[in-house]
C-alpha cells in the first residue's frame, strides 16, 4: 500500500514522522479515551482523547494536556 503522504521530496523534511514514535506519544491519550468510554458517551471520550493528543503534539506532556482538557470540560463548552 502506498503511503498517503506522497513521494519523498529530497528538498523537504518528511511530512510524516516516524509512526512508532508518534503512536507512543499519543498512546496515553488513546488509553485514556478508551477508559472514558465507560462512564461517558463515545463522542465525549473521543473528543477528549483527540484534544489531549493535539496538545501532546503541541509539546505538552500527557498530564499537563489532560489537566487542560479537563479544565475545558468543566468550565467551557464540551460535547457530552
Amino acid at each position: 500500500m502506498r503511503p498517503p503522504y506522497g513521494e519523498p521530496n529530497p528538498s523537504m523534511a518528511p511530512v510524516m514522522s516516524d509512526y512508532r514514535r508518534t503512536l507512543m506519544l499519543v498512546m496515553p491519550a488513546i488509553r485514556h479515551g478508551l477508559r472514558e468510554t465507560r462512564p461517558v458517551s463515545v463522542k465525549h471520550a473521543v473528543t477528549e482523547a483527540a484534544l489531549v493528543a493535539y496538545l501532546l503534539g503541541q509539546g505538552y506532556d500527557f498530564h499537563q494536556a489532560l489537566r487542560i482538557v479537563e479544565y475545558w470540560e468543566r468550565y467551557e463548552s464540551f460535547p457530552m
